[in-house]
C-alpha cells in the first residue's frame, strides 16, 4: 500500500490548483511560537489580551510590551524548509492566518493574508501608514508609537473584534472555490471566520490535513498526517 505521503505527493502532481491553507504551525520551524499549545503565546494568561481590538484601544502598552520581545524574533527568523516547499509548487496560492512574511520571502504567489500583516502599521487616529520596521526602535526602548498627529499606531494584523482584510478574504475565498486539493498546514482550525475556508471547496476537490494535533474536519479529509511539516512537505515535494 501507498504511504499517505506517497498519495499526496500523486496528487500534488496532478493537481491543477491547489490552495493551501497555513497557520502558525507552519512557522514554529523558524523559531515562532504557536498560540494554542501547552508551550504557546496564550499559555500566559494575560496574553489572551494581546490581540483583542478593545484591549489595545484602551491600553495599547499591553500590546506593545509583547511587541516589544516578539517582534524581533519575527523580524530575524527566516523561512524555513515548510514554506520553502510551498513556494516551489506550480499551480498554488497560498492563504495564511498567520502575520509574518515568511511565505511571500521564500517566493509564493498570490498569498492572502486573511488575518492581516505586521509588517505595517496604521495610525489609529489619522488613517496614516508607516513600516512597522521603522516602529521598532521606539518598540524596543519599551515605548508606544506614536504618529505626528498624536494617535497611537496599531499593526495591520486583524485583532480580536475587527474585521477581516476584504480584498484577502474573497480573494482566498474564490481560491477554495476553483481549488481541485485542497491543503491544510499547521492549523488547528480553531480561529474563525478563517476556519471556514476549506468549506468553500468543489465537493470533489481533495482535502489533506498535515498539522500536530486533531482538527474538526479530521473527518472529511481523505489525508491526513501528523507528521512533522518540514519535513512531510520536502518529501512531498
Amino acid at each position: 500500500m501507498k504511504t499517505s505521503i506517497e498519495r499526496l505527493s500523486e496528487w500534488v502532481r496532478s493537481a491543477t490548483s491547489i490552495v493551501a491553507l497555513t497557520g502558525a504551525g507552519i512557522s514554529t520551524a523558524s523559531g515562532i511560537p504557536d498560540f494554542r499549545s501547552a508551550s504557546g503565546i496564550y499559555s500566559i494568561e494575560r496574553n489572551v489580551e494581546i490581540f483583542d481590538l478593545d484591549v489595545f484601544l484602551r491600553d495599547p502598552s499591553i500590546f506593545y510590551a509583547f511587541a516589544r520581545k516578539f517582534y524581533p524574533q519575527v523580524r530575524d527568523a527566516r523561512p524555513n524548509a515548510a514554506h520553502r516547499a510551498l513556494a516551489a509548487l506550480d499551480h498554488i496560492t497560498v492563504v495564511t492566518q498567520n502575520v509574518d512574511d515568511y511565505h511571500q520571502r521564500a517566493g509564493s504567489d498570490p498569498v492572502y493574508t486573511v488575518h492581516g500583516n505586521h509588517i505595517f502599521s496604521t495610525c489609529q487616529s489619522c488613517g496614516a501608514e508607516i513600516e512597522t520596521e521603522v516602529l521598532f526602535p521606539i518598540i524596543e526602548r519599551g515605548d508606544i508609537p506614536h504618529c505626528v498627529c498624536g494617535g497611537v499606531y496599531k499593526p495591520n494584523i486583524t485583532f480580536f473584534g475587527e474585521r477581516l482584510p476584504e480584498t484577502d478574504w474573497q480573494a482566498a475565498v474564490q481560491a477554495m472555490t476553483q481549488a481541485d486539493l485542497v491543503l491544510v498546514v499547521g492549523t488547528s482550525l480553531s480561529v474563525f471566520p478563517a476556519a471556514y475556508l476549506p468549506d468553500y471547496r468543489p465537493l470533489n476537490a481533495r482535502l489533506a490535513i498535515i498539522n500536530r494535533d486533531p482538527t474538526p474536519l479530521d473527518g472529511e479529509a481523505q489525508i491526513v498526517i501528523r507528521e512533522d511539516i518540514c519535513d512531510v512537505l520536502g518529501r512531498v515535494v
